[in-house]
C-alpha cells in the first residue's frame, strides 16, 4: 500500500495481508499516510533463497516459450528494483503488446481505470478467446516455487484477471500457476469464475476498510509469526492482559465473556461461578476449565514461578491414568514435516530417542526416501513390540499418529502393521495426558512451554532452529532440498533431537506427577488396560491381500508419469483391495480415540454426545424399557435408530462392550435422548455416547480379490466377463456392439461426443444402453434433469429387449425409488424382485419382496424375474456373478469405486447414474491416491462435468427457474446446465422477500451461534407465516396458478440441532430437514438457514458448512425462489487455502446475484 497523487494505491499483496489480519491493514494504511512509522521489517530467512530461485524458475519458463516458437516480449526486467521502474511506461507497453497480439508478455504491468490497483503478472498468455483486442485475449500465469497452490497466489491471479477484463473487455476463463519449477505443460489452471466472487468480496471489504478504517485490535493470528508488527502487537496484548493469553480459550468464548464485562485474564481468574444468568454458548464445564486456567496463570505471574495442579478425580485411561508402565525399550518419536511441500505434505525427518537418550534420525528428501524412512520406523517399532510386549512409542500431540496414517495410505505400505500398533495402544500421546491430567501456568500447552517444569535445557537455540527450518522448507517446497547446506540439516537434526529428548524428560516428569497424584488422593493411579491387536482371521486376510498387492504392482514404474494405462489400472486395483479394511480401521481408530475423551471433551467433539444426565423411564416397548437422558446444546452425530456406545464401558466384556441401548428418539431442541434396552440390563447409565456403526464388508472384499486374481492371471483380457470392470478401472469410454442397421455416418458427431447431432441426452442414453458391449455408460444427472426418469426409460428398453436388469445403490430407499419409476412407466412386462429390509422396499406389487439372497439369484436364473434390486452386499456375492445383463447403479456419485468394482461381477455391462457435484460419497478412511473416490468421481477425474466423449450429461433441468439455474450452472456445472423452456413462467405471488423468482439473501445478525440459531429460526418462521397469512400462490411451468401451502416451502439446515430449532417454531406440516434428507425433492420455495454465526464458529469447519455439494443440493431444490437466511459474517470468511476460497466463492456469488 502506497500513497501517491492524493490517493492510496493498492496491490494484490494488500489483499492477502488483509485476509491474514485486518488490524495489519489499519497499520499499513497509517504508515502509507505518514501518521506512524513502520517497524523494522521481518527478517525472513527465506527471502534471498526464494528470490533467486524464483528468477531462475521464471527464466526457465521464458526459455521454454521461446524455444516453442512463440513470440515473447519482455516489458520489465525481472530483477529491476521496484523503485527504479517506470510504472506508466510499463503499463503502456503492455497494452500495446496486447493490441499487437504478442503470444507471451513477460513482466507486463496491468492497471485499473482509476489507477488505484495495479500489478506485474509474470506472464500474460495469448489464447483464442475473442475480445475487443481482436480474435484473441489474454490469461495470466504466475510462476511460484511452491509445489501446491496457495491462497495468496490465487488472489494475485484474480486481481490480474480482473485487470485483464478491464483491459481487453472480456474476462479470462482460466488463470494459471507454474508450480515448483515444473515446465509449462505441467501448469495448474483454475477456472476464474470459481474464485472471482470471493476475490470481489475480499476486495470490497478491503477497500471499505482502507476508506474508513473500523476500530481493530491485534488479535493473534497465524500471520503474526512473519509480521513486521508482531512484537508491538504482542506487547499490547500483554499490557492489556488480554483474554487471548489464556491457554485453550476460544475466540467465541472470549467474545461471550467480553459481552458480560469480563475483559481481561485477571477478570476471568476472579470470576465467580456459576454465572447468573448463564453464559450463553459456553457450557458450565468449559467455563470452569478456562476460569481455572486463567487463575493458575495469574497465580504464576504474581508468584513469579511455574505452577501446576493435578486434576482430580482420577478416571481410568484418562490423564495421568493413561500412561503405561515404563519400559526400557520405549521410544520417543518426533517428526519434522512441511504441510505445503509435495501434494498433501511431506515428512522429511523421522527422529527417535530411546530411554537412554540415544537418538537416531532418518532423512527424506524425496518420496522414495520418505517411504523408506517410514517403513524403517514402523519395522523397528514392530520388532521392539514383538520382543518386549510392554514397549510403547511416546509423542506429543496428534501430529505424529496422523502423519503415520497418512504415510501408510499414501504409499499403501505397512497398513496392517500400523493398525496393530494403533489398536494395541503402542502410541502414547503425552499432550492428551497433560491436558486431561494437569493444569499449568502456561499460555500454550506446547512442549516447549512445559520444559521449565521438568528442567529441560535445549542444545539448539530455538530462534536459530526456526530459521533453519524455514530455509529448508522453502527449498523443499521449491523441489530442491538436496542443495541445502549440510550445516542447515545439522541444525534441524539437533532441533529434532531436542524434541525427542524433551518428550523423554516429559514422560519421566509425568511419572513423578503420578506419584504426587497418588499421595494427593490416597489411592493408586491405574495403568491403562492392554488391548488385543489382531485376530487370526484378520492376519490371514492381510497375508492374502499383501500377496495380491505385490503381484499386481510387481515391476511397475515408481513414477506416475511412467505408467501406461494398464499399469496405472493395476496399481489402482491394488490400492482398492484394502479399501474396506482401511474404512473399518479408521472407524475403529476414531471410535477408540473418541472413547479416550474426558468430560467436556465429549461435548466439544463434533460427533459424540456428552454431558448426559439421567431423567427417568419414559416408556416400555415389549420387554424393553425406554430411558430418557438430558444433554446440553452441542453438535453431534447421534440419530434415531443408532446404537451408540458408552465410552466408560466400551472395553468391558461385563458391560457388553459399551452397549447401552438403541436410540428411539432424540430431541435437540429439548435436549433429550431416549434409549431403549431390555428391562433387566446390567449396564450403567451413560454420561456420554460415542457413535459406532459396524457394517461387515467381507463379501465386497472377496469380490475385489476375485477381480484381482483374474487380472494377475490373465491381465485385462478383452474376452473376459469382467471387461466392464476393466473399462471402469481404465476410464475407457463406452463401447457399443455393432448393430444390424448401422447409423448414417453423417449423424456421427465429428468431435466424438456420445450424444449425436440432433439427438437428446435421453435418446442417447436409451440408444447406448441397449448397445453396450461389456462396458460402462456414465450418465451425469444434475438437479432436476430427469436422472431417475432417464434410468427408468433405459431399463424399460432393456427389459423389452429381453435383457435381465439389476438395480443397486447405497440404500434400499434409492433402489426402491428407481424400481418404482420403472413400474410407473412400464408398458412392458415387469417381473421384479427385491431384497430390502423393513419398510424400505418398493411398494409396487410387481416387485416381490424377499429376505434371502438365494431367492433373488434363483428368480433371475429361472427367468421368474427379469428385474432385481438390492444393495452391493447382494450383487457382490460370488453366486450372483453374471446374474444380469446390465446393472444400473443409481447415485453412483455416492458409491465408492471399490464397491462399484465389487458389484460389477454381476453384469456384463454397467450404467452409472448420478452426480458427484451433489452429495459426495461417505468416506472415513485415509486412502492412497485415486482409491478414495466414487465411481462417477473416478470417471470425471476432477472435472465438474463428464467428458462428452466418455459419458452423457443431462443438460436441461425440468425444475429450476432460469435465474436459479444460472447460479447453479455457473458455480457447479461449468455452464453446461440450462433450464427447459417454460420454466421462466414459474413465479411466487405473495409478500416480499420470497415473492417472484431467483435468489434471495435474508440477513440475520447474530453472534456466538455454532449449530443452531434462535434468531434465524424466528425469522424463517415469520417468513413462512407471512406467506401463509397472505394466501400466497405460485405459478408453475405450464402457467397454472396454484395455492402455496406450507408443504410448498422446503426449509433446509446443515445441522440436526438447527433442524430441531426450526421445527419447534414452524407450523405442523412444514418440511424441515438437513440437506441429505431432501436430495431428489423439490418445492416452489427453498429456504436454507445456516445457523452458524461465522466461519470461525463452524463446528465441523469450513469444509462442512461451506460444502459445495450441500449448497448445490440445498439451493437446487427450488423451482421459483432459493433463499439463504444467514449471518452476513458467513459471506466474508478468511480463507487460508485455495480450497477454502473455492468453498466460499458460491456463497459470495449468491450474494451478488440475490435480490
Amino acid at each position: 500500500m502506497r500513497h501517491a497523487d492524493s490517493q492510496l494505491l493498492f496491490s494484490a499483496t494488500d489483499l492477502s495481508r488483509h485476509l491474514a489480519c485486518n488490524h495489519l491493514t489499519s497499520l499499513r494504511r497509517a504508515v502509507a499516510l505518514g501518521t506512524i512509522e513502520s517497524p523494522p521489517p521481518y527478517d525472513d530467512p527465506r527471502a534471498d533463497v526464494l528470490k533467486q530461485r524464483g528468477l531462475e524458475h521464471e527464466q526457465r519458463l521464458l526459455e521454454q516459450f521461446t524455444a516453442s516458437g512463440l513470440t515473447v516480449e519482455v516489458i520489465t526486467a525481472a530483477d529491476a528494483p521496484f523503485l527504479e521502474r517506470d510504472p506508466a511506461a510499463a503499463a503502456a507497453r503492455t497494452e500495446e503488446a496486447m493490441r499487437r497480439g504478442v503470444d507471451v508478455i513477460y513482466q507486463g504491468r496491468l492497471r485499473d481505470g482509476a489507477g488505484r490497483w495495479s500489478g506485474y503478472p509474470d506472464f500474460l498468455l495469448r489464447v483464442g478467446r475473442p475480445s475487443r483486442l481482436g480474435g484473441w485475449s489474454y490469461e495470466a500465469l504466475d510462476a511460484k516455487l511452491a509445489r501446491t497452490a496457495k491462497s495468496e497466489a490465487l488472489l494475485q491471479l484474480l486481481l490480474y484477471s480482473d485487470l485483464l477484463s478491464q483491459a481487453q473487455g472480456t474476462g479470462p476463463e482460466w488463470m494459471h500457476l507454474a508450480l515448483g519449477g515444473t515446465d509449462h505443460e505441467g501448469t495448474t489452471k483454475f477456472r476464474v469464475v470459481e474464485y472471482a466472487a470471493y476475490y470481489r468480496a475480499v476486495r470490497r471489504r478491503f477497500e471499505a476498510h482502507a476508506a474508513a478504517p473500523p476500530e481493530t485490535y491485534p488479535e493473534p493470528v497465524s500471520h503474526c509469526d512473519i509480521c513486521d508488527w508482531r512484537q508491538s502487537c504482542a506487547r499490547q496484548r500483554r499490557a492489556d492482559d488480554h483474554l487471548s493469553l489464556v491457554a485453550g480459550i476460544a475466540r467465541g468464548q472470549r467474545r461471550r465473556l467480553v459481552e458480560r464485562n469480563v475483559t481481561t485474564m485477571t477478570d476471568l481468574a476472579a470470576l465467580r461461578l456459576p454465572m447468573n444468568p448463564r453464559l450463553e454458548g459456553v457450557t458450565a464445564g468449559a467455563l470452569t476449565r478456562i476460569r481455572e486456567q486463567a487463575r493458575l496463570q495469574v497465580q504464576g505471574q504474581l508468584e513469579r514461578r511455574h505452577v501446576h495442579e493435578l486434576i482430580t478425580p482420577v478416571e481410568a485411561d484418562k490423564g495421568l491414568a493413561s500412561l503405561p508402565e515404563p519400559s526400557g525399550e520405549d521410544l520417543f518419536f518426533d517428526l519434522e514435516g512441511d504441510a505445503f511441500a509435495a501434494d498433501g505434505g511431506f515428512e522429511y525427518l523421522f527422529g527417535v530417542a530411546d530411554r537412554n537418550g540415544r537418538y537416531d534420525a532418518s532423512w527424506a528428501l524425496d518420496h522414495e526416501s520418505e517411504k523408506h524412512a517410514f517403513e524403517r520406523f514402523i519395522d523397528r517399532a514392530l520388532a521392539n513390540w514383538a520382543q518386549h510386549p510392554g514397549f510403547h512409542i511416546y509423542h506429543y500431540g496428534a501430529y505424529e499418529t496422523v502423519a503415520v496414517k497418512r504415510l501408510m495410505s499414501r504409499y499403501a505400505t505397512r497398513e496392517d502393521e500400523v493398525d496393530c500398533l494403533l489398536r494395541g495402544r503402542v502410541f502414547v500421546d503425552l499432550h492428551r495426558a497433560v491436558r486431561q491430567g494437569l493444569r499449568a501456568s502456561v499460555e500454550r500447552y506446547s512442549i516447549k512451554n512445559l520444559e521449565p517444569f521438568y528442567g529441560y535445557a535445549r542444545d539448539v537455540d530455538l530462534t536459530a532452529a526456526t530459521r533453519a527450518l524455514v530455509r529448508f522448507e522453502a527449498a523443499l517446497e521449491s523441489g530442491n532440498p538436496g542443495v541445502t547446506a549440510e550445516t542447515l540439516r545439522t541444525e534441524i537434526e539437533g532441533y529434532n533431537r531436542d524434541d525427542c529428548l524433551s518428550t523423554l524428560r516429559l514422560a519421566e516428569w509425568l511419572e513423578t506427577c503420578r506419584g504426587e497424584l497418588e499421595n494427593l488422593t490416597g489411592e493408586a493411579v491405574p495403568r491403562p488396560a492392554s488391548r488385543d491387536a489382531e485376530g487370526d482371521r484378520e492376519r490371514e486376510e492381510t497375508t492374502e491381500a499383501a500377496a495380491l498387492f505385490e503381484a499386481l504392482t510387481r515391476d511397475l514404474p515408481v513414477d506416475d508419469d511412467d505408467l501406461d494405462v494398464d499399469q496405472w489400472a493395476r496399481r489402482l486395483l491394488a490400492y482398492l483391495l484394502e479399501f474396506h479394511r482401511r474404512e473399518d480401521k479408521s472407524m475403529w481408530w476414531e471410535f477408540f480415540d473418541r472413547c479416550g475423551l474426558k468430560g467436556e471433551e465429549f461435548i466439544e467433539n463434533r460427533a459424540t454426545l456428552g454431558g448426559l444426565t439421567y431423567v427417568s423411564e419414559v416408556g416400555q416397548v415389549k420387554r424393553s424399557v425406554v430411558h430418557r437422558y438430558r444433554f446440553p446444546e452441542q453438535q453431534h452425530e447421534i440419530e434415531a435408530g443408532d446404537s451408540p456406545k458408552n465410552p466408560a464401558t466400551a472395553e468391558s466384556e461385563e458391560f457388553k462392550w459399551g452397549s447401552c441401548g438403541k436410540v428411539v428418539d432424540i430431541d435437540d431442541a429439548a435436549g433429550t435422548v431416549d434409549l431403549k434396552r431390555v428391562s433387566n440390563s446390567p449396564v450403567p447409565h451413560p454420561e456420554a455416547l460415542v457413535p459406532l456403526e459396524v457394517v461387515t464388508s467381507g463379501v465386497l472384499q472377496e469380490s475385489l480379490v476375485r477381480l484381482a486374481q483374474e487380472v494377475i492371471a490373465d491381465g485385462f483380457q478383452p474376452d473376459s466377463p469382467r471387461r466392464a470392470a476393466f473399462d471402469l478401472l481404465r476410464r475407457f469410454p463406452p463401447r457399443v456392439a455393432p448393430t444390424v442397421s448401422e447409423p448414417d455416418p453423417s449423424c456421427a458427431d465429428p468431435r466424438g461426443h456420445l450424444v449425436a447431432p440432433g439427438e437428446s441426452p435421453l435418446e442417447a442414453v436409451r440408444r447406448i444402453a441397449r448397445q453396450l458391449d461389456r462396458s460402462v455408460l456414465p450418465v451425469q444427472g444434475p438437479p432436476g434433469s430427469g436422472k431417475t426418469y432417464t434410468g427408468a426409460q433405459a431399463i424399460l428398453d432393456l427389459l423389452a429387449d429381453g435383457r435381465r436388469v439389476g438395480v443397486t445403490a447405497n440404500s434400499h430407499k434409492v433402489i426402491s425409488n428407481l424400481l418404482g419409476a420403472v413400474c410407473r412407466a412400464a408398458p412392458v412386462d415387469v417381473r421384479g424382485i427385491q431384497k430390502a429390509k423393513d419398510d424400505d422396499g418398493c411398494p409396487d406389487q410387481r416387485i416381490v419382496q424377499v429376505t434371502s439372497n438365494d431367492a433373488v439369484a434363483a428368480a433371475l436364473a429361472s427367468g421368474e424375474a427379469n428385474l432385481a434390486g438390492g444393495t452391493a452386499w447382494l450383487w457382490a456375492r460370488e453366486e450372483m456373478a453374471s446374474a444380469v445383463d446390465v446393472l444400473v447403479i443409481d447415485e453412483a456419485g455416492q458409491m465408492s469405486l471399490a464397491n462399484t468394482l465389487a458389484v460389477s461381477q454381476a453384469a456384463s455391462s454397467l450404467v452409472l447414474l448420478g452426480d458427484p457435484r451433489q452429495l459426495d460419497q461417505p468416506i472415513q478412511g485415509i486412502h492412497p491416491p485415486g482409491a478414495d473416490v466414487s465411481a462417477l468421481g473416478h470417471l470425471l477425474g476432477g472435472s465438474a462435468t463428464v467428458d462428452p466423449a466418455r459419458g452423457v450429461f443431462l443438460d436441461h433441468t425440468w425444475r429450476m427457474h432460469p435465474d436459479v439455474c444460472g447460479f447453479t450452472t455457473e458455480q457447479f456445472y461449468a455452464g453446461r446446465l440450462r433450464s427447459r423452456p417454460g420454466l421462466d413462467r414459474q413465479i411466487v405471488l405473495g409478500p416480499a422477500p420470497l415473492a417472484g423468482h431467483g435468489l434471495r439473501f435474508i440477513p440475520v445478525a447474530h453472534a456466538g451461534n455454532t449449530n443452531a440459531s434462535d434468531e434465524e429460526a424466528e425469522r424463517v418462521a415469520a417468513l413462512v407465516q407471512e406467506l401463509l397469512d397472505a394466501d400466497a400462490a405460485w405459478i408453475d411451468q405450464n402457467g397454472v396458478r396454484k395455492p402455496l401451502h406450507v408443504a410448498d416451502i422446503l426449509v433446509v439446515a446443515p445441522y440436526n440441532a438447527h433442524v430441531a430449532t426450526l421445527r419447534s417454531r414452524l407450523p405442523d406440516g412444514a418440511r424441515v430437514g438437513t440437506v441429505d434428507k431432501f436430495q431428489g425433492q423439490e418445492a416452489p420455495i427453498v429456504v436454507y438457514s445456516m445457523a452458524t454465526s461465522s466461519a470461525d464458529e463452524a463446528p465441523r469447519g469450513m469444509e462442512f458448512l461451506y460444502s459445495l455439494h450441500r449448497l448445490n443440493v440445498a439451493t437446487s431444490r427450488a423451482r421459483c425462489v432459493a433463499a439463504i437466511v444467514a449471518s452476513p459474517n458467513l459471506f466474508a470468511p478468511d480463507c487460508r487455502t485455495p480450497q477454502q476460497m473455492r468453498l466460499a466463492n458460491p456463497f459470495c456469488r449468491f450474494l451478488e446475484l440475490a435480490i
